[in-house]
């Protein structure tokens, strides 16, 4: 009977740390070169492209007068607080921004979505404080927007319309008489964005990681033998000699 003798399927070993260091080192322009130029169209795009924006801060407070609404001083506190939803969507609703752009002339083109999308209302879980914040590529017209927003919103909210029999009443009741500016928008001194440091930053480190994608991409279609060791590796063969493939490595064996 033939005796056959088995023979055993090389392991094959994923990549070690020493040869993802190698792969980078040997390809270390591109790595410098891609980083380079992400971070360069980062830095044009920040400092030279993109237009700085500025952001105008205003605030609301909601109260209510205790001798005519309720009885208490717990009770207002209350009624205001439900009242807070209603007030951030009445803030920014198509009624107050039609007459904020017909008072500001610079918006005369603008949207009410372009509008609303730069105006942000925010309120503190249990402070009857409304806070708006308006961005705007100019910081005088985005002060401008921000008073002129709360002014419309205490006018529209305080309007009296006739009854019927010659008394007026307000108009929308539950709004009527609760809201006070507490403090005045103000020029911003400086950009709110970009933030020019963290952009850069980021830029950096796409550009690092663009060029290690590069780099594998490169390796995996790559299909050559780097080295002795990896024909040894792969083949199961031993290799007695190699003749030198780059000038460099035949000089040294002249």
């Amino acid at each position: 009977m033939d005796e056959y003798k088995q023979v055993e399927a090389p392991v094959e070993e994923g990549i070690t740390l020493a040869e993802l260091v190698r792969i980078v080192w040997n390809n270390i322009t591109i790595v410098f070169l891609a980083t380079l130029w992400v971070t360069v169209i980062g830095i044009v795009y920040t400092f030279v492209i993109v237009n700085p924006k500025y952001t105008a801060e205003t605030t609301l407070m909601v109260q209510v007068d205790i001798s005519s609404t309720v009885t208490n001083e717990q009770s207002a506190i209350t009624v205001a607080q439900n009242l807070i939803a209603t007030y951030k969507a009445f803030v920014v609703s198509d009624k107050v921004l039609n007459t904020l752009i017909e008072d500001i002339p610079a918006l005369a083109d603008r949207s009410l979505g372009s509008l609303k999308s730069a105006i942000s209302v925010t309120t503190t879980t249990s402070v009857l404080i409304i806070y708006i914040e308006v961005i705007d590529e100019s910081p005088a017209l985005a002060a401008e927007i921000a008073n002129q927003l709360v002014e419309n919103s205490i006018e529209i909210a305080n309007e009296l319309v006739d009854d019927g029999t010659g008394t007026l009443e307000p108009r929308y009741t539950l709004l009527a008489n609760k809201l006070r500016t507490l403090d005045v928008a103000v020029e911003p001194s400086g950009p709110s964005s970009p933030n020019k440091v963290l952009n850069v930053i980021i830029s950096f480190l796409i550009g690092g990681i663009l060029s290690l994608g590069i780099i594998f991409v490169k390796e995996l279609f790559n299909n050559k033998f780097q080295s002795t060791a990896d024909m040894e590796k792969y083949l199961n063969i031993n290799v007695i000699a190699a003749v030198p493939g780059s000038i460099k490595e035949r000089k040294l064996v002249d």
